[in-house]
């Protein structure tokens, strides 16, 4: 990219060189130093520089020869109109210009290469969220229970006495909050194998599902998250691999990974073309969740899957994918019956609300939640979008989930026999889509409509949709949202979801989100 602060300069250095008279002292010298200094500060090679002083040379010999006085051996040159000299000035003018905006005029390594790959991106979103209860009246067992434990409270304070009483989590009071969320990205093509990804993010802590930040804090001060971090190295055409904080690498749906999730960990994504846009591809990654220094037992998870993607026939497109992830040392360890606590490690660093939990501690006097349940997950989704009536899209997304390895109902009872919950593997949701797949322009629309039912321990809970239910597992309901643009990537939306419970105790809550959205 050529610096505005040189134009003036160089400039002014051709016109020197191309206006000097032939009658007095050149001042062509000039404008040659200056055309050095831009050579010397490696604004401009030094080629450019000769040919540019060339051209100014043929002007001023042009206008010396008009110029200079006849006699008998004078040999007479036609004379040349001020409009053609203007007309060659402005020719040398425009063509300095057109230089400079295609960077010819960069010397050899005097702005890295990459810099002309640097995208910068970002998205702004104002929401409105109201969630509302049922009115409650426990003597008639109407409405939602009024006191269920926050075990991701007990944990974060590494458990509770009994005596003093759980924190909980609001079942019975509307909630009315306005709510923003900020994303910046920057992304940079370091050369043609290389390229790095920045992003930060707002949120309201460091939780991985969530980068909307509350307001009404006093006003203090918000803070900023690197939401992500990673490096892409492209070896070949359709081999990637990734590494860092990563964009979601899976073909999936909210039902396993919140939209706001990037994961931390490597990824090798293949893909080989079919002919046309058909295709198939294949990933594979390693993702620690939870490294141990003094006892070694890692959470970590491993995943896989393989899918196509393509025109099936003419306007009708399909993406199908099969996964699998394989979660390590995910379950909590029951501590001895002597009240000792060495198995207080393995307690889960953060929950959600939906998978079987049971009392970590057996001193009958303090309360730590532990994960009851291991986690291997067989997802299978789909999608066939029909795109025949034009810039209005029709899409159709199945998407099943089963825990491989769930807890039975007799071990939980093992680990607390007075548990309650029931519990189940499956998860499933249909969901459909009209509309613009992205909305980008005023009088672009979307529309959908979904059915979702995910049971106590079909997925983790602190991954899936924070949004639906509030978050968490053990939930069914629906949901319908819409989206309006109403300026150059701008638009208004609004989302209803409606969802209970399933296994626990009741929990029901209707949510509205009225949200202004724009990015760039």
């Amino acid at each position: 990219m050529f610096s505005r602060r040189f134009m003036p300069l160089l400039l002014a250095g051709t016109a020197l060189v191309a206006a000097q008279p032939a009658h007095a002292q050149s001042t062509d010298d000039i404008g040659v130093e200056i055309l050095q200094l831009l050579v010397d500060e490696g604004v401009i090679p030094a080629q450019k520089a000769q040919d540019l002083l060339a051209k100014a040379k043929v002007a001023a010999e042009l206008r010396r020869q008009r110029e200079a006085p006849a006699s008998a051996t004078t040999i007479d040159v036609s004379y040349v109109p001020e409009a053609t000299r203007v007309e060659l000035r402005e020719q040398i003018k425009k063509e300095v210009i057109a230089e400079a905006k295609t960077g010819g005029w960069i010397a050899p390594n005097a702005m890295p290469d990459w810099l002309h790959g640097l995208t910068i991106s970002g998205d702004f979103r104002l929401r409105y969220q109201g969630e509302f209860f049922p009115k409650s009246d426990p003597l008639h067992q109407v409405g939602n229970f009024p006191s269920f434990p926050d075990f991701n409270a007990i944990n974060a304070a590494r458990g509770v006495t009994n005596a003093a009483g759980f924190p909980i989590i609001n079942s019975t009071i509307d909630r009315h909050r306005v709510r923003y969320r900020a994303r910046l990205g920057l992304d940079a093509k370091i050369n043609d194998f290389v390229s790095v990804g920045v992003q930060l993010a707002s949120g309201d802590d460091a939780g991985a599902i969530s980068t909307n930040k509350t307001l009404g804090d006093y006003f203090n001060k918000d803070q900023i998250w690197i939401d992500r971090a990673f490096v892409r190295l492209t070896p070949v055409k359709g081999v990637n691999l990734i590494g860092g904080r990563i964009p979601n690498p899976f073909v999936s749906t909210d039902m396993v990974w919140d939209p706001d999730i990037n994961p931390e960990g490597v990824v090798l994504n293949l893909e080989h073309g079919l002919g046309g846009d058909r295709s198939i591809f294949a990933t594979a990654g390693y993702f620690p969740l939870q490294e141990n220094e003094i006892f070694g037992r890692d959470r970590r998870f491993y995943a896989g899957q393989v899918g196509v993607r393509g025109t099936v026939i003419d306007d009708l497109h399909l993406e199908a994918a099969a996964a699998y992830y394989d979660y390590q040392n995910i379950n909590s360890i029951k501590n001895a019956p002597d009240g000792s606590r060495l198995n207080d490690y393995t307690a889960p660093g953060a929950l959600a609300k939906g998978n079987s939990l049971f009392n970590m501690r057996t001193d009958g006097l303090t309360t730590l939640a532990g994960l009851a349940s291991d986690f291997n997950l067989l997802n299978v989704t789909g999608a066939i979008t029909y795109t025949g009536f034009g810039d209005t899209g029709v899409r159709l997304t199945g998407d099943i989930v089963k825990n491989l390895a769930m807890i039975s109902r007799a071990d939980l009872l093992r680990l607390d026999s007075n548990s309650l919950i029931k519990p189940g593997a499956l998860g499933w949701q249909v969901r459909l889509d009209v509309g613009k797949a992205h909305v980008t322009k005023r009088g672009d629309w979307r529309f959908a409509a979904a059915y979702k039912r995910v049971e106590t321990d079909a997925v983790l809970d602190i991954f899936t949709d924070s949004d639906f239910g509030l978050g968490g597992t053990d939930v069914k309901g629906y949901l319908i949202e819409g989206e309006l643009g109403i300026y150059k990537n701008t638009s208004i939306g609004v989302n209803w979801y409606s969802t209970d419970s399933i296994e626990r105790a009741p929990f029901s809550v209707d949510v509205l989100q009225l949200n202004l959205s724009t990015r760039f």
